[in-house]
């Protein structure tokens, strides 16, 4: 197991997206590694309500083949992180240090909303552009 970092300050506030955001406490600059954040992968059979409430907006895909669906919680802020078609961050999933590393696309300024595209094919519930 490695360690998890983050590279800027971040707090969770208000989202005009919905519900709540991840925002940046300061300025950052594309390309820096905003945070990342440890995971727990879910056992393929124990996935199979995952879509049917509430989780479905806090997990990442961690399907290892197109056999298997596999879903992995992330601990810390960057589960905030709201969905957006033009996103300012941009995530990695790291499957052998068990993390999902978050990075700034552009550069961006204190006090915006962080947002990424949840990569879906048929998106699961309704999303507040703009």
């Amino acid at each position: 197991m490695s360690q998890v970092s983050r590279s800027c300050s971040l707090y969770v506030g208000p989202s005009r997206l919905g519900g709540r955001g991840l925002f940046a406490g300061t300025d950052i600059a594309s390309g820096d590694l905003v945070t990342s954040a440890s995971v727990l992968v879910l056992p393929p059979e124990q996935t199979g309500h995952v879509n049917e409430g509430l989780m479905r907006h806090y997990v990442f895909d961690w399907t290892p083949d197109a056999a298997t669906t596999q879903y992995a919680v992330a601990f810390g802020e960057i589960s905030f992180c709201n969905h957006s078609a033009a996103p300012n961050c941009r995530f990695e999933l790291n499957r052998e240090r068990l993390c999902v590393c978050l990075y700034a696309v552009r550069d961006l300024r204190e006090g915006e909303e962080l947002t990424i595209d949840y990569a879906y094919e048929e998106f699961p519930f309704d999303v507040v552009e703009g």
